[in-house]
């Protein structure tokens, strides 16, 4: 099936089936390079993907959601850049006990580094696990968990929001960022003349960051303006970027369904397109999800007809119904706009029997 998402910049890719451990990847796409959402089993990953990764958002430090970390470190080790992780509070200690279970005694300089960045609701603290010093640890910052993104690039922005999971469990949201697209029809309205100031004001467009621009517009009538200072650099923004609509996917793994987490939800979710969302087990066992914190296909249908995504993907189902799957499909009753996008049942590959291997013919 051709994508059918409304993204101009990235490409979700879900590279697990509905009993899978979940792993999301979004490609984006004018640089080529990825972000993963969760890292359990990961074995049937190619290498290029791995190798094109730029950051991982960890929702909780489960097993399957954090064991894949050791193939990340397999294929990146000798990568020479700087892999960033998200995830809750105790993160950088599961990457440092994970790290401390390897010797590291033939280190090179071109060893890959990682930085670790521990989400709270009121700040983010960051450390560094340097490949050529060994993987020892060192803090870099604390900074302030408000509204702003924890990451972005120049085509989009990830936030994360806290939830239950009878421990710490952390939600996403990835939004595209609008194009710096240019209305030549209020710049002429406004008799500025299209010049070289168009990239400098396209760099504070995407950066938000100043620095020392200062912008020397020419006008029509041969005279100058200059613009110098935030206000009216964004107000000059407002006037002459076209208005665009932001597309966003949303990722919730892992949560119980409480009063708290719903009222997250409704909030930080509000207005996602694609939803991936766990659904671990069918409404019949709602007392189980209960007392595992998880969500069940009817807590899922509460949450579908509160978010009205255009599009939802279920995941994380129990292994218990690997049998009928087929059951979870006619349970989920998502309402217009909602599609519900039907996932196989596992996209890893079938571990091999010791029957199945076989020796080479020895020659003489």
């Amino acid at each position: 099936m051709k994508n059918p998402f409304p993204f101009r910049h990235i490409e979700p890719i879900f590279f697990a089936g509905l009993l899978d451990d979940p792993i999301l990847l979004v490609r984006i796409r004018p640089s080529g390079r990825l972000l993963m959402f969760d890292c359990g089993q990961v074995h049937h990953l190619a290498k290029r993907n791995f190798t094109h990764l730029d950051a991982i958002f960890i929702s909780h430090g489960h097993m399957d959601h954090w064991m894949g970390i050791d193939s990340v470190i397999r294929h990146l080790i000798a990568a020479n850049r700087t892999l960033d992780l998200f995830g809750p509070i105790g993160l950088a200690d599961k990457m440092a006990h994970k790290l401390a279970g390897y010797d590291w005694n033939l280190v090179e300089d071109y060893w890959c580094s990682f930085r670790v960045h521990e989400i709270s609701p009121a700040q983010i603290t960051t450390y560094l696990f340097s490949g050529p010093a060994g993987f020892e640890r060192s803090p870099l910052e604390t900074r302030t968990h408000d509204s702003s993104p924890i990451y972005e690039t120049t085509h989009c922005r990830v936030y994360a929001d806290s939830c239950s999971h009878g421990i710490e469990s952390l939600i996403y949201r990835l939004d595209e960022r609008p194009a710096f697209r240019i209305d030549v029809a209020r710049l002429k309205e406004l008799g500025l003349r299209p010049g070289s100031w168009l990239g400098e004001l396209k760099e504070y467009f995407f950066t938000r960051r100043p620095g020392n621009i200062r912008l020397t517009v020419p006008l029509d009538n041969g005279a100058e303006k200059q613009i110098h200072e935030i206000g009216q650099l964004d107000e000059l923004l407002k006037q002459i970027v076209s208005p665009q609509t932001v597309s966003s996917l949303g990722y919730i793994s892992d949560i119980g369904f409480h009063a708290e987490n719903i009222r997250t939800i409704a909030g930080f979710m509000a207005g996602v397109e694609l939803l991936f969302c766990e659904c671990t087990y069918l409404s019949e066992d709602k007392e189980k999800a209960r007392v595992a914190d998880h969500l069940c296909s009817e807590d899922v249908n509460q949450l579908l007809r509160m978010l009205r995504p255009a599009w939802f993907v279920p995941m994380h189902l129990s292994k218990t119904y690997r049998r009928r799957t087929d059951l979870l499909f006619r349970q989920l009753v998502p309402q217009p706009p909602t599609r519900l996008v039907v996932m196989p049942p596992f996209m890893t590959p079938r571990p091999l029997r010791a029957d199945e291997v076989v020796w080479s013919e020895i020659s003489e």
